[in-house]
């Protein structure tokens, strides 16, 4: 097998960013969605926590309310540092509840942050896809020619003795 098939493996990285944008833009049309139809509720914060591993903050909240359905929702949800900095002292919460929604459950305070955000996710993940696409065009070129027209073979030719080179 030639060498140069391995190269078509960068049609990877655009499937890679493909599927980050379209999770993204699931994420975002999802919190417009349950923004939109959703139910008002108040949730109390049950647990919270916010990690600082290395150069990385992060953290979770844990979310409970009863629908009007009677229906008791506890949900734990990822919490990036700067959406903890503004829940960061609050014991109870109002949230949009939709249940069918991609993103069932949105925050109200952070609402607005978490739609920037998402929208600087979408913009980088498709500039990250048009860019990968653009190289893995030129790779696969260079990979198709170099498998249709081989190798170029380096040919090493003395041209005077080594001996009378150096003294």
């Amino acid at each position: 097998m030639n060498k140069y098939y391995f190269i078509f493996l960068i049609w990877l990285l655009p499937i890679y960013f493909l599927g980050q944008f379209s999770y993204q833009a699931l994420t975002y049309t999802g919190i417009q969605s349950t923004y939109d139809n959703g139910e008002s509720y108040v949730a109390t914060v049950t647990d919270f926590d916010v990690k600082q591993i290395a150069a990385q903050t992060n953290g979770y909240v844990v979310l409970n309310f009863t629908t009007s359905a009677g229906d008791v929702v506890e949900k734990k949800l990822a919490l990036p540092v700067q959406f903890a900095q503004v829940i960061m002292n609050s014991e109870l919460i109002p949230v949009r509840y939709s249940e069918a929604s991609f993103s069932p459950i949105v925050m109200m305070p952070v609402y607005d942050l978490q739609q920037n955000v998402i929208r600087v996710n979408l913009a980088v993940t498709l500039f990250g896809t048009l860019v990968t696409i653009l190289v893995a065009l030129f790779a696969s070129r260079y990979a198709l020619r170099k498998v249709r027209d081989g190798e170029d073979e380096l040919q090493i030719e003395m041209l005077e003795d080594v001996n009378t080179a150096i003294g």
